[in-house]
């Protein structure tokens, strides 16, 4: 099975996705785990537009096919189960029966307050970050899928974390898992 999470800044992604790892005991792949297990494997010099997401305004769009890389990168990278949070997972990894894409979203400004709480800013800065990082998330998305992120048509489930809270969250992925008989 693989389960990949696909967020708004402040949603608590990478939380969710190592708590929902563990109790699954399956790994759980994000940002930082992506680029280093792309580096072990020789792959991350292949594809460095997509494991860094450099914004797409900064690729050479003439040397690279794009659309192929999200799908060829993670084959690369990822094998067995796993949660992926970010790099496209929901598209690069769709052909996979046993996967199933969520998306996490959330009151603004409570994302916003949960990102200055977490990154110890003020709330300006914070609605800066959130405002920049969905930004560029949505931009990335786009670019390498075609795709509108965020739109529910493109996930399996959306949830909504400031209403659910972690635990919540989880458990709504993991009674979803279930009713699709992913997890017994």
């Amino acid at each position: 099975m693989i389960i990949t999470i696909c967020r708004e800044c402040g949603c608590d992604a990478d939380d969710i996705g190592i708590k929902l790892g563990q109790r699954l005991n399956i790994p759980c792949y994000n940002r930082a785990s992506l680029l280093e297990l792309a580096r072990e494997k020789g792959i991350y010099e292949k594809y460095p537009y997509f494991f860094s997401e450099i914004p797409a305004d900064e690729v050479d769009t003439f040397t690279t096919d794009h659309r192929k890389e999200p799908r060829l990168a993670m084959s690369a990278v990822i094998s067995g189960d796993c949660v992926v949070v970010g790099r496209c997972g929901n598209y690069a990894l769709k052909d996979r029966e046993d996967m199933v894409s969520v998306f996490l979203t959330g009151d603004k400004e409570l994302r916003i307050a949960n990102m200055a709480a977490k990154r110890e800013v003020s709330t300006k800065k914070a609605k800066d970050i959130v405002e920049r990082t969905d930004n560029r998330r949505r931009e990335y998305q786009r670019f390498y899928t075609g795709e509108d992120w965020g739109k529910a048509g493109n996930y399996d489930i959306c949830l909504d974390v400031m209403k659910l809270g972690i635990d919540g969250t989880i458990a709504m992925i993991e009674s979803y898992l279930r009713q699709r008989d992913i997890l017994k």
